[in-house]
């Protein structure tokens, strides 16, 4: 009995698998975490700017997590070209800018609440975002800074005199420390 005929070719399974794979691995990679921010998340990192004064600038707003819990007056941040276009679309009313968050804080020309979602970890860019957001706020261009880390590590510290952490998200993944930085 000839049971080679039964069983059926497996050959092109691996490669679709690694295809897969490699693709889900590539998009974790661009936003530096496992998954896009929780609603949890977003919505605490919206309670740590409730009224403010200044105008609010969102930085890597991804695909809205903390977007949506932002007043829409927000300006929200966001180069990645799948991203911004999913901004455009979800968030019709809302100044959506294409653009790099350096050049974008390198041209900030009023003082402003600034929530940011870029990731500090494994994130070649992040040495220039803190150089620009420590340039804003020796100019007084930033009045409160709001950002995560998955770690309790406390990232601009030494830029600014006041600095937070507001509180540990478990109901994000990974879990996220939220800080908050003022004059």
């Amino acid at each position: 009995m000839d049971y080679t005929v039964a069983v059926p070719d497996l050959r092109p399974a691996p490669s679709k698998s690694a295809s897969r794979i490699a693709q889900f691995l590539s998009n974790r990679a661009s936003i530096g975490a496992i998954c896009e921010s929780s609603r949890w998340l977003g919505r605490r990192m919206a309670r740590a700017v409730e009224g403010t004064p200044l105008p609010i600038v969102e930085l890597g707003a991804g695909f809205g997590a903390v977007t949506r819990f932002l007043p829409e007056t927000t300006v929200s941040i966001e180069r990645d070209a799948a991203r911004f276009n999913h901004l455009k679309a979800a968030f019709p009313e809302r100044a959506i800018i294409d653009t790099c968050a350096v050049a974008y804080m390198n041209d900030l020309a009023q003082p402003t609440t600034v929530v940011s979602s870029i990731p500090s970890v494994n994130n070649p860019e992040f040495g220039e975002l803190r150089a620009s957001v420590s340039r804003a706020f020796k100019n007084g261009l930033i009045g409160q800074f709001v950002v995560y880390t998955y770690f309790p590590v406390n990232p601009f510290g030494d830029i600014f005199p006041k600095g937070e952490m507001l509180g540990y998200e478990i109901r994000n993944l990974p879990p996220a420390f939220v800080w908050s930085y003022s004059c």
